[in-house]
C-alpha cells in the first residue's frame, strides 16, 4: 500500500474495520484508498498526523468544494448545505458562535433529568416484556424524545423525527450495500431531505408566533451584534440536530451496550464503580464510535512532515483507526473503561469539534448506567454476533441489539 497505488476498502471491513486499518497504520502514514460507491480519498492513518490535518487551515469542509470534487452532491441543492459542519471560517465561526448561544453547558445539564425521565419510563416497558432491543427499545427511542425535547416539540412530533431520521438513515445504508444506480440514490436523498427541510420549516415558524426556551427559539433569537441566523440558515440547523444528533446519540448507546455485554469483566467493574461512568461513556466512543470518518479536502497542499496531501484531494481520517493507534493508545483494541487519558477524536477536534457531543455523552452515561444497575443479568440474546452490525462505510451501529433482562 502506498501513496501512488490505490488501495481498494474490502467489503469485509464494512462489518469489522480494524484489522483493515491496522494493516493500513502498519504500511504508511497516508494512502489512497477506493471507498464503497466508487470515491477515492486519501487516508491520513495516525492520531497525530490528524491532529494535524484538522488543525491545518488548508483542510475544508465547505460544501461548495464537495460539489465541485463530486461534480454535484446529494445535498447540493439543498438547505442542509448551510449548516456549520459544511462551511469553513470564517463563516463558519460565525453560525457556531450564533448557535453557541443556544448549546451552553447550563442548558445541556438542564436536560440531564429529562434524560432519567424517559430512560425510566424505557425501562420500566422493557422490564414488562422481559426482553428488549437495546436498539429499538431504548437507544433509538430515548434519542428521539431528547431531540423532541430539545426543539421543544410535542410527543406527537416523535413518530415523525423518527421517521424521516431513519429514512436518511437507510438511504446511507442502502447506497453503501448494494451499490444501486448513482443518479437515482441522490435524486432520493435530495427528496428525503427536501421533506426534512419543510418539516423544519413548519417547526421554525411556528416557533415565530410562540415564546419559549427550547432550542428552536434560542436559534431564532440568537444574535451577534447585528448579525443572525439566515432562514436557510436555520433550517439546515434544525435539519443538522435531526439528523445528526439523532443517529450519533443512538448509536453511541447501543455501540456502548454492545463493548460491555462482550466484555463482562467490564460490565462487571462499571456495576460495582458507577463513578467509572463517565470515563465508561469515554471509552465507548473511542473503542466503538459511531462516527467512522471525518471528510473533507484539501483547499491547499497539507504537509504532514514529508507526506504532502496535494490541493484539491478528498482526506478522509478514518475515526476507527485513529483511535485505536498504538502510538497513542496502550493495547488499543482492549476495551478498557478505565482508560486515561483517553484522546480520542470521535467527536472531531479543533473548530469542528461536536457541538452536540456533552448532551450525546450525558444520554450514554444516564441511559447505560441505569441500565446496567437495574438488570443484573442482563446479557446478550443472539448466537451471531457478527450479524449484529450494519455494513455501512461512515458510520459504525449495531442495528439491533436483542437482549435478555435476567
Amino acid at each position: 500500500m502506498s501513496q501512488t497505488t490505490a488501495t481498494t476498502f474490502p467489503p469485509a471491513a464494512l462489518a469489522d474495520p480494524y484489522p483493515f486499518y491496522r494493516e493500513l497504520r502498519q504500511a504508511g502514514r497516508v494512502h489512497h484508498v477506493v471507498i464503497p460507491y466508487g470515491r477515492a480519498a486519501w487516508f491520513v492513518t495516525g492520531h497525530a498526523d490528524a491532529c494535524t490535518v484538522l488543525n491545518d487551515p488548508g483542510f475544508s469542509k465547505a460544501h461548495k468544494h464537495s460539489e465541485k470534487r463530486a461534480g454535484g452532491g446529494a445535498g447540493s441543492e439543498s438547505a442542509f448545505a448551510d449548516n456549520m459542519v459544511s462551511t469553513d471560517p470564517p463563516e463558519h465561526t460565525r453560525l457556531r458562535r450564533l448557535a453557541q448561544a443556544a448549546f451552553t453547558r447550563r442548558k445541556m445539564e438542564n436536560l440531564r433529568s429529562r434524560i432519567a425521565f424517559h430512560t425510566g419510563n424505557l425501562l420500566d416497558s422493557m422490564e414488562r416484556a422481559g426482553r428488549a432491543d437495546i436498539m429499538a427499545d431504548l437507544a433509538l427511542p430515548l434519542s428521539t424524545r431528547m431531540i423532541s425535547d430539545l426543539l421543544g416539540l410535542s410527543p406527537a412530533d416523535d413518530g415523525i423525527l423518527h421517521d424521516h431520521a431513519a429514512a436518511l438513515r437507510l438511504d446511507h445504508a442502502v447506497m453503501m450495500q448494494e451499490r444501486p444506480d448513482p443518479a437515482a440514490m441522490v435524486a432520493r436523498f435530495r427528496r428525503e431531505q427536501a421533506v426534512l427541510g419543510d418539516y423544519s420549516r413548519r417547526i421554525i415558524a411556528e416557533k415565530r408566533q410562540t415564546t419559549g426556551d427550547d432550542l428552536v427559539h434560542d436559534l431564532i433569537a440568537a444574535r451577534d451584534g447585528d448579525n443572525r441566523l439566515s432562514e436557510r440558515e436555520l433550517v439546515a440547523t434544525v435539519m443538522l440536530l435531526i439528523t445528526a444528533g439523532y443517529i450519533t446519540s443512538a448509536n453511541v448507546i447501543a455501540n456502548g451496550v454492545h463493548a460491555l455485554l462482550t466484555n463482562p469483566d467490564q460490565l462487571d467493574l462499571l456495576r460495582r464503580r458507577p463513578d467509572l461512568i463517565q470515563s465508561a461513556v469515554e471509552e465507548f466512543l473511542r473503542y466503538e464510535g459511531s462516527i467512522s470518518v471525518v471528510e473533507g479536502h484539501a483547499a491547499t497542499d497539507i504537509d504532514l512532515g514529508g507526506e504532502v496531501i496535494p490541493a484539491g484531494s478528498l482526506i478522509f481520517l478514518p475515526i476507527h483507526s485513529l483511535n485505536r493507534d498504538p502510538a497513542v493508545f496502550r493495547d488499543p483494541d482492549r476495551f478498557d473503561i478505565t482508560r486515561f487519558p483517553n484522546p480520542h477524536l470521535a467527536f472531531s477536534r479543533g473548530v469542528h469539534y461536536c457541538l452536540g457531543a456533552h448532551l450525546a455523552r450525558m444520554e450514554a452515561e444516564v441511559s447505560v448506567l441505569a441500565l446496567v444497575q437495574r438488570f443484573p443479568g442482563l446479557v446478550l440474546d443472539h448466537d451471531r454476533p457478527n450479524e449484529l452490525w450494519m455494513h455501512h462505510f461512515f458510520i459504525r451501529t449495531v442495528k439491533t441489539l436483542p437482549v435478555r433482562l435476567g
